[in-house]
């Protein structure tokens, strides 16, 4: 059985970026076509964390579902406006940067995200949004370098082992790490003989009273519920958490 549409945002955010895609795929193994706008960010944090080819692989082969890439649009941002022909029936944003929150709380509509909701708004649509920085969350970093230990070798053999340049030998630090070209094959987990290559290390990431007061500005805008968990879409549209 086919569902009615949704519109999924996602923004530049590493905290419940996984947990978002896996609530996409559920969507769509429910028959439900979930339309994926990404910002440029967005587009950036995907292919850092080798998720760009997951979530095109979790959509429905079926209209409108697809992943739109804000580098792929016009400035006019034309598939956004969907929303004003009875396409989708809600419409999420999860993750939420505070950028993106700060531009939707004062009516900027000047990426594809913030064109979305906002004509969301106007269109009266159900809008659900994740603004990663309301709540006490864990992110991770998708690549980094553990200097005390790398500044024990004369020669990066990690960077020598890296086929794109995601890490490339410095003059002062030894190593630069570029994550947007990394490809996360690991080739050089193992060529680093002081094991100073870390992928996905772990941080926490607390809300700062200044910036939760912009957030809390998007319960005022009309038809707009804010959300702490991506899973929280599952019960609107099936009725389950799962």
């Amino acid at each position: 059985m086919t569902r009615k549409a949704i519109a999924w945002g996602i923004t530049g955010a590493g905290a419940f970026l996984r947990e978002s895609i896996e609530v996409i795929a559920e969507l769509s193994r429910s028959g439900v076509p979930v339309t994926v706008y990404v910002s440029r960010a967005g587009e950036y944090v995907l292919r850092a964390y080798g998720l760009r080819e997951v979530l095109e692989e979790s959509i429905l082969k079926l209209y409108p579902a697809e992943v739109v890439y804000e580098s792929s649009e016009v400035s006019a941002f034309f598939k956004a406006s969907r929303v004003h022909r009875d396409v989708y029936s809600l419409v999420v944003v999860s993750p939420a940067t505070l950028n993106t929150v700060s531009k939707i709380v004062h009516g900027i509509a000047d990426t594809l995200i913030s064109t979305l909701v906002a004509l969301s708004v106007k269109s009266s649509l159900p809008i659900y949004i994740l603004p990663v920085d309301l709540y006490e969350s864990k992110s991770t970093i998708p690549i980094t370098v553990e200097r005390s230990k790398c500044y024990n070798c004369e020669y990066c053999y990690a960077a020598e082992a890296c086929p794109t340049g995601a890490l490339v030998k410095h003059e002062y630090f030894k190593v630069s790490v570029n994550p947007h070209l990394c490809t996360r094959c690991f080739n050089c987990l193992t060529a680093c003989p002081q094991n100073a290559v870390k992928f996905d290390l772990e941080i926490a990431v607390k809300p700062v009273p200044y910036y939760t007061r912009i957030i809390e500005k998007l319960r005022e805008i009309p038809n707009t519920t804010v959300i702490d968990n991506p899973r929280r879409v599952l019960e609107v549209v099936l009725g389950t958490s799962r």
